[in-house]
C-alpha cells in the first residue's frame, strides 16, 4: 500500500488511465487527460521525469521549414510552434525565439535556401524573411554568405520546465 495525494491506494484499486512513461509525451498526456475529470497515474522506469529521450533532445523550438508539404512533420512543427509559444508564456517556461539564419555560401546554394523557402511558405511559415549580406552579417559578424534566409521563430525551450509545468 502507498499513499498518493493523502489517499491509501493498494494494488487492487482501479484507475481509469495509466500512462506509461513520464516524458514530455506522456506527461502532457496525462494532463490533458486529468484535465477532462480522469483519474491518472503515470508509470516512470527512470528515478525522475524527462530522463530519458525528453531529456536529450535538442530544446529546439523548429519552425517547420524542411518537411514536404502537407506532412505530419510540417503540420506538428507548424501549428505546435504557435501552440508551444503560447503554454510557455501562459505558464511561465522559460523558452527563446532566437532565430535562425540559413544561408548560401556560395550562389550555387542559394536555389537550395530557395526550395527551403518554398517549401516553408506551402507549409504556413509566414514569419521568414530574407535579408541582406549586410544584415545577415550584423546579426551574425563571423558569417560568410552571398544570401541569408531568416526563420525569427525558430527557437529553444528548457525541456525540463515544460515537463514540471
Amino acid at each position: 500500500m502507498r499513499v498518493v495525494d493523502n489517499r491509501q491506494v493498494s494494488a487492487v484499486d482501479e484507475v481509469e488511465v495509466v500512462v506509461v512513461g513520464a516524458g514530455v509525451i506522456g506527461l502532457a498526456a496525462a494532463r490533458a487527460l486529468a484535465l477532462t475529470g480522469k483519474e491518472v497515474v503515470v508509470l516512470e522506469k527512470a528515478y525522475t521525469i524527462g530522463f530519458e529521450t525528453s531529456s536529450r533532445n535538442s530544446e529546439v523550438i523548429h519552425g517547420g521549414l524542411y518537411y514536404p508539404k502537407g506532412s505530419l512533420k510540417a503540420t506538428a512543427c507548424v501549428e505546435g510552434r504557435h501552440r508551444l509559444y503560447d503554454y510557455c508564456r501562459k505558464h511561465g517556461v522559460p523558452h527563446r525565439a532566437l532565430g535562425k539564419l540559413i544561408v548560401a555560401t556560395s550562389d550555387d546554394e542559394v536555389p537550395g535556401v530557395e526550395k527551403i523557402a518554398a517549401a516553408a511558405n506551402a507549409n504556413g511559415v509566414d514569419d521568414l524573411t530574407w535579408l541582406t549580406v549586410a544584415q545577415a552579417t550584423g546579426i551574425e559578424p563571423q558569417l560568410h554568405c552571398v544570401a541569408a534566409l531568416l526563420s525569427p521563430s525558430t527557437g529553444v525551450i528548457d525541456s525540463h520546465a515544460l515537463m514540471l509545468a
